[in-house]
């Protein structure tokens, strides 16, 4: 990361209809890639013993390795407008994001998850989303 973000509890929880929608779009496109590279190992296999390019299996594995990569374009677009957000995505699956911010002087990650109605965690940037905290006893709560 570049230059990180510095949130608000405020401006965090601004970003979480974006979040959601955007998370659950990478998982969605996920699962379809990795469906996809599942059928295309096969067919690669087909294609290997000697298949011709006007083969069906062939056909299907280049359509397949079309869509695949343009899926794969599609999640690293949604990753980077995450990031370029100023969040950090820990965890694609579970839909873990940290934020920057600053509680009493001392840089803490904020920490949300996939689900979530509020930022209601934090944690200190040497410690990970199993050591969340609930914001009743951040530094600033202190």
């Amino acid at each position: 990361m570049k230059n990180p973000k510095f949130f608000t509890i405020g401006e965090a929880e601004q970003l979480i209809g974006l979040l959601e929608t955007t998370l659950e779009r990478i998982k969605r496109n996920r699962q379809e890639f990795l469906w996809l590279k599942g059928e295309l190992s096969i067919l690669d296999l087909i294609v290997e013993c000697g298949a011709s390019e006007k083969n069906r299996d062939a056909v299907e594995a280049a359509e397949k390795k079309k869509k695949v990569a343009k899926l794969a374009r599609e999640i690293e677009k949604d990753v980077a407008s995450i990031e370029e957000a100023g969040c950090i995505l820990r965890e694609v699956e579970e839909g873990v994001v940290d934020f920057f911010s600053i509680q009493e002087g001392t840089v803490v990650f904020l920490c949300w998850k996939k689900g979530e109605e509020s930022i209601r965690y934090w944690h200190s940037i040497r410690e990970g989303f199993a050591g969340r905290q609930p914001l009743a006893r951040s530094p600033s709560k202190s």
